[in-house]
């Protein structure tokens, strides 16, 4: 049996580039945790992005970790990272 990839996108609800992300893995039925940290109260907001800044120091959105740690929408990257061709 092969082991799920644990997938968690950092975004922002109001983020284009965010929603690309999103609409590129529902497209190739990709399960990952959503995490839109504008919509986060005050205290999740700041404990969240201490946790992104050890992934992306720049805490820039979106980033997606999946099981390394991907930034913006790079699609070829997205595909090689999730084993789309």
């Amino acid at each position: 049996m092969e082991k799920r990839k644990r997938i968690r996108l950092y975004a922002l609800s109001t983020c284009p580039r965010c929603k690309q992300v999103k609409q590129f893995l529902e497209k190739h039925n990709i399960e990952y945790e959503d995490i839109e940290v504008d919509l986060l109260d005050s205290g999740e907001q700041w404990v969240t992005s201490k946790e992104l800044k050890k992934y992306n120091p720049d805490a820039t959105y979106p980033t997606l970790i999946v099981e390394e740690v991907i930034l913006d929408f790079d699609e070829e990257s997205l595909k090689e990272a999730l084993g789309i061709k």
